[in-house]
């Protein structure tokens, strides 16, 4: 998403998460919550040992699989992650990706790690809200997702 909105990698845009609530028109891409799990897995101890790294890896993978969706709310609109290359395609610079993706027969149980940060109960609320989100909230077309951001978009 840096490129698509020439912002530098990895530099913070100071847009609050209570800002993005309020706003007239507020959209989200969500992601199954068992794969954002499995990803953070994935990036906190495969990826994470191979690069010099001073976090704590705990923190990285909570931070990368802490359950929000119960903060949202239902006054949004949303874009599929899996759709995501329709609205913003993967040009220039690139953050590492897992493409970590659980087999549709997986249960919450079986992806959960333990953690300091939430329950298994918390990771099944999240599976349970992301389901509803997805089946309940429309979705942002390619076509309208590209004139809503022409104006911040580089490419």
């Amino acid at each position: 998403m840096y490129n698509y909105f020439g912002i530098e990698p990895y530099t913070v845009m100071g847009f609050p998460f209570r800002s993005w609530k309020l706003h007239y028109n507020p959209i989200i891409v969500l992601r199954n919550p068992l794969d954002r799990v499995a990803s953070a897995a994935s990036m906190t101890w495969v990826k994470m040992p191979l690069i010099t790294h001073t976090e704590d890896a705990g923190a990285v993978f909570v931070r990368h699989s802490l359950p929000y969706m119960k903060l949202i709310g239902d006054r949004i609109r949303i874009i599929d992650f899996y759709d995501l290359e329709q609205y913003i395609p993967r040009t220039g610079f690139q953050s590492w990706r897992a493409n970590s993706r659980v087999d549709d027969t997986a249960k919450v149980e079986d992806v959960y790690v333990e953690n300091d940060a939430y329950t298994l109960q918390d990771l099944k609320q999240e599976v349970s809200i992301y389901n509803k989100l997805m089946t309940t909230q429309e979705r942002v077309s390619v076509e309208e997702w590209k004139e809503l951001t022409h104006a911040w978009s580089k490419q």
